[in-house]
């Protein structure tokens, strides 16, 4: 799902200055992404999982506000994954983008596949936050997917090459889910934000699901862009994508 984009500046409001986004776009733009990214967050994780025929028949019709999870209501039990989804509850997807929103505020510069290893993985392990799906605080670590966990395993425990860590790992949507941070560091520079979700997300993620990290970033970095449309967002993606990813975006886009 692109995000909304950015409309165009207002008289007096707002100025480009230098080929640079200003403040107070930056600024909107970041809460817009961000807060739209927990919003979506929230409305999607009771339907997770679920094919889009699935989730009309459960509901008697697509899903139109905050609705309790499917796999609660059908009383269907996952040992594994006892985290209470739906209702308006945010997921890991965005306790992982506050996790990278924090790593960012610390080195506020752009980042590498080392900071993934020397200061995410640390905020995995370490830092208590709030999390809603079981009711209290704790480390993310113990919210996150396998393939999320993946970081700590292989990051602190096997200490591999952070640059290409990602390889073996289940290919998954797990580094997009928090990569909005990435376009908005690389705000109106969407080749920039592609290049560097590819090369942070080489810790976490392969193969396409690296590649859907790097095309995200890069279509929020155009959303924040004085005048984007979604049209100029999904030209964008079309530009940097490759291979399925690409594929998959020019199919539906119209």
């Amino acid at each position: 799902m692109f995000p909304p984009p950015v409309s165009p500046p207002a008289a007096g409001t707002y100025s480009w200055i230098g080929g640079c986004v200003t403040e107070k776009l930056l600024i909107d733009g970041a809460v817009a992404a961000l807060a739209g990214a927990a919003v979506g967050d929230a409305l999607g994780g009771p339907t997770e999982g679920w094919e889009a025929f699935e989730i009309a028949d459960h509901f008697g019709g697509p899903v139109e506000g905050i609705v309790p999870s499917i796999r609660m209501t059908k009383g269907i039990v996952k040992l594994m994954s006892p985290f209470h989804k739906g209702d308006g509850h945010i997921t890991d997807d965005t306790l992982m983008t506050r996790a990278l929103v924090k790593v960012y505020e610390a080195k506020r510069d752009h980042l590498d596949a080392f900071d993934i290893e020397s200061m995410l993985v640390p905020l995995l392990l370490e830092d208590l936050v709030w999390i809603p799906e079981l009711g209290r605080e704790d480390i993310v670590y113990h919210r996150i997917f396998l393939a999320e966990k993946w970081l700590v395993a292989k990051l602190k425990y096997g200490h591999a090459d952070p640059r290409e860590a990602g390889v073996g790992n289940i290919v998954n949507c797990g580094a997009a889910m928090y990569i909005a941070p990435v376009g908005l560091a690389n705000a109106g520079d969407a080749d920039g934000a592609y290049a560097e979700a590819i090369e942070i997300s080489g810790a976490h993620q392969s193969s396409y699901g690296r590649e859907a990290a790097g095309v995200l970033a890069a279509a929020i970095a155009e959303a924040v862009s004085p005048g984007a449309t979604v049209t100029s967002i999904v030209d964008t993606c079309l530009r940097v994508g490759h291979d399925g990813t690409r594929a998959a975006i020019d199919a539906v886009a119209v």
